[in-house]
């Protein structure tokens, strides 16, 4: 009785490529979203050069930002499933014998991902800050001192978040 209930638990794994084939559809998704921003971006850079418009300017570098935050999602949700598989399932044999595999793909525990994903959330996070700080005017000093002290907390955070040799 026991053997076949451990035999059932080791089994239940499995379930985990749930959460793996729904990570990799959105992230698919989620790249689908960032191709058809990239689209928008062309329209604006077309409508930019014919008008030179400050307006469209201003819009052009937001919609870049977005780009970027949507391109980093899809590649959390990827790095999410490929950990969950390797965690749960089995090691990604492809991952190992390639190059970039080796540097992002491979992980070996819940806190080797955990890292991995906490480095491009932080990526995205300071992509959102630079989004708000585009669309912020600073009405006093105190709130310039404010987006400085917001800079050097980011900074402190990449610097944080540096693997150490």
């Amino acid at each position: 009785m026991r053997e076949l209930f451990e035999r059932f638990l080791w089994s239940s794994r499995l379930s985990v490529m749930i959460g793996v084939l729904a990570c990799i559809v959105a992230a698919f998704v989620v790249f689908i979203m960032g191709v058809k921003d990239v689209l928008h971006m062309l329209e604006l850079i077309l409508s930019y050069l014919t008008t030179g418009s400050y307006q469209v300017r201003n819009e052009l570098v937001m919609v870049v930002v977005e780009i970027l935050d949507t391109f980093l999602l899809g590649s959390v949700l990827l790095i999410f499933a490929f950990g969950l598989y390797e965690l749960f399932i089995s090691n990604l044999k492809a991952a190992e014998d390639s190059v970039a595999g080796g540097k992002i793909l491979v992980i070996g525990s819940i806190d080797s991902l955990k890292s991995k994903l906490g480095k491009v959330i932080l990526m995205m996070l300071i992509i959102k800050v630079f989004s708000y700080f585009t669309e912020m005017k600073p009405a006093s000093m105190l709130e310039l001192l404010y987006m400085g002290l917001i800079v050097v907390l980011v900074a402190l955070a990449l610097m944080l978040s540096k693997d150490k040799k």
